[in-house]
This record gives structure tokens, C-alpha cells and sequence, in this order.
């Protein structure tokens, strides 16, 4: 059975308990989710279920199209999107699914995938090093700059996200940073699901420890308000896994963004 939702709230509704069974892989669906108001052949919700089995999309521009649930549907759910005209996109879910996806689109479909960015689930519970007084909460002052180092760090992932000056400055005081020469440094943010993410730090001043600091400004954070602290870290970048590791991390899962051959 197939069922393109009206819309994501409607989506969530149905679906919110099957999600719920991993919520560190389905966090971005309770995001994403709701932005689709009106489901059309670019912005979608879906779902496949056969046999208590179950496989859940949603695409919302400028997003990748995220996956979750049994890849062993997949020839039926992509194949009711690729018949009915709907647009696919990146893929973004857990590693496994995403290769059985790629698989299948590719033998049945003729459509090819390729693993654009892999990423570690990290999870750290320990206050390994007492949080540096140089770190500092950003003011007003600082939304400017914080922009433009959400831009870079955009850029330098090669994410498809786009830099939101409105949510940064909602969330001002979620970042953490550090200054040098008069200006940011590093930054990192407190995200939902007890996540670190968005860490940054400036070319000129990169293998100084200033990403440790925020970073680690922000572990302590959650650890002691929320009891764990989470992140993703690309699996190709060696400075960042030895980073995270140094400080307690280790990982829980893999997860990537899957992109489509022109």
C-alpha cells in the first residue's frame, strides 16, 4: 500500500510512533516534516507498508529527501514515485538503508546513486575536561558574523542546507564561540535532540584548539542539563573523529547523504 500524504502534519500523525522507535535517526523527519503544507511532485510525504513493514519519505526543498523503514520496499515506493512523476532528490538515512536504496534504484530503475557524505552518530555521557573560560555566549553584535560562518560551514560540507539569518539569530544564545584578533574564531550550537552541530572554525585559524573549546563548551552543556550529548562527524574527516573521540565521543550508528548521478 502507498499513501502520499495532504501534508506533513498528517504524515506525523500517522506515523509519529513508527518514528519515534529510533529517534536519533529520525529527528530531521520531525523537523522536515512540517514544512511540506501541501504535498505536490516536489515537496512530499509518503509511505510504503506491506506485511507490518514499513518505508517513510519526506522531501521538503531545499532538503535531502529523507528515508526510514525497510529498504526491502523500495522498489515498490520509488517505483510509485518514479511512475507518478514525482521529483527524487538526495538521500539522507542510515547507511544501510541507503545502500539498499542506491542498489535497487540502480538494478531496477536504471538510477544511480553514489555516497556523498558519511557520517558517525556519536554519543558522549562523561565531562571529560572542565569547559574554557574563553568561550563565550554571542550578542547581537555578532549575528553578522555568525551568518557568515553558517555560509562557510554550508559550504565547506557541501550540505544542501541554506543559512537562515532569521533562525540564527532565534537561537543566538544556543551558539558558543571563540574570538581571536577581534573576531569569531570558532563557534559550534546546542541543536535539538541534546546535538552539537554546526561547528565551525576559520581557515587562519584552524589546529589551534579552538574548535576543542566550543565543542567541548557545549558537551558539558548538555551533559548537565540533558545527561548526553550527540553529533555527526564526517567519517573521511580524520581531525575532526580524533577531535570528538579526545573528548569522550564514540560512535553509535552511521548515517549519509546520498546524491544522484547527472
Amino acid at each position: 500500500m502507498i499513501v502520499v500524504y495532504p501534508n506533513g502534519e498528517s504524515f506525523l500523525k500517522d506515523n509519529l510512533t513508527f518514528l519515534e522507535k529510533e529517534p536519533d535517526l529520525t529527528g530531521f523527519f520531525r523537523m522536515d516534516a512540517p514544512l511540506v503544507t501541501r504535498s505536490d511532485r516536489n515537496n512530499y510525504v509518503a509511505k510504503a507498508e506491506k506485511d507490518g513493514r514499513r518505508l517513510v519519505v519526506t522531501l521538503q526543498e531545499p532538503y535531502s529527501m529523507l528515508v526510514y523503514g525497510d529498504g526491502e520496499l523500495t522498489e515498490e515506493l520509488f517505483g510509485f514515485l518514479i511512475k507518478n512523476g514525482y521529483r527524487l532528490y538526495s538521500l539522507l538515512g542510515s547507511t544501510p538503508l541507503c545502500e539498499k536504496i542506491a542498489e535497487t534504484l540502480k538494478e531496477k530503475f536504471g538510477i544511480c546513486y553514489y555516497e556523498h557524505l558519511g557520517m558517525d552518530f556519536m554519543e558522549c555521557t562523561e565531562i571529560t575536561e572542565p569547559t574554557d573560560p574563553d568561550v563565550e555566549i554571542p550578542c547581537e553584535a555578532d549575528l553578522d558574523e555568525l551568518y557568515e560562518c553558517t555560509v562557510r560551514f554550508i559550504a565547506d560540507c557541501g550540505l544542501n542546507d541554506r543559512a537562515e539569518r532569521d533562525q540564527i539569530a532565534a537561537g543566538l544564545r544556543n551558539y558558543r564561540i571563540v574570538r581571536a584578533d577581534g573576531k569569531i574564531a570558532a563557534m559550534a550550537k546546542k541543536a535539538v535532540n541534546q546535538k552539537i552541530a554546526a561547528v565551525y572554525t576559520r581557515p587562519e585559524y584552524r589546529g589551534k584548539g579552538f574548535a576543542r573549546k566550543v565543542v567541548n563548551c557545549c558537551k558539558n552543556e548538555l551533559i548537565a542539563s540533558e545527561g548526553i550529548a550527540k553529533l555527526n562527524v564526517d567519517r573521511k574527516n580524520p581531525i575532526s573523529n580524533h577531535l570528538y573521540r579526545s573528548l569522550g565521543f564514540a560512535s553509535t550508528f552511521s548515517q549519509g547523504e546520498w546524491r544522484r548521478k547527472s
